[in-house]
């Protein structure tokens, strides 16, 4: 018997609200990919789950997920599945840190750490940190199969092209199969 926190990230059903404008690159300094993926994002905007042990966090695609993707995601995980400890962070919208230190025999250290403001009229900062015990294995896994999920949904849009999309993933290959992580 293990001792694991479960570690799942799942798309929720699109809320089809827009809370900002769309993205522009009105100074032409984005790439056809970066600019697709931020488009991608906005226009297809959608809750995204992530629960660990018994939390479960809410995100969304738009400013969330991009921000991710646009911080290197999948050569992330490549450290990841490599030993090198990560951060992910979602700031934007939740202020939410997850900082993944890999252990010996099959082990990630999670910390999942909150911060933001007590209430909008006082200006304390707070936060708080959770540790959960994670199966490198099933975290791994889960991302890469997001990842790659979500590229498939941008190139079927239109948002980026076949070239793009296997430019990206290219640190996924990089990861053993998920019966060989360890």
């Amino acid at each position: 018997m293990n001792n694991y926190s479960n570690f799942t990230i799942q798309l929720e059903e699109p809320n089809g609200e827009q809370y900002a404008d769309p993205p522009e690159d009105s100074l032409g300094e984005l790439s056809h990919f970066e600019l697709g993926l931020k488009l991608f994002c906005f226009e297809c905007d959608r809750p995204v789950s992530i629960e660990i042990g018994e939390e479960k966090l809410n995100v969304f695609f738009d400013p969330d997920i991009c921000m991710i993707l646009e911080d290197e995601l999948p050569e992330k995980l490549s450290e990841l599945s490599q030993g090198k400890p990560i951060k992910i962070e979602f700031v934007e919208s939740v202020c939410i840190t997850l900082e993944l230190q890999p252990l010996a025999s099959n082990l990630i250290n999670c910390n999942l750490k909150r911060f933001g403001y007590l209430s909008p009229n006082q200006f304390t900062l707070k936060s708080r940190n959770q540790h959960f015990e994670l199966n490198k294995t099933q975290v791994i896994a889960e991302l890469k199969e997001f990842v790659e999920k979500l590229m498939e949904m941008a190139l079927n849009g239109g948002y980026i092209t076949p070239e793009e999309k296997q430019e990206f993933l290219m640190p996924l290959r990089e990861i053993a199969p998920a019966s060989a992580i360890c």
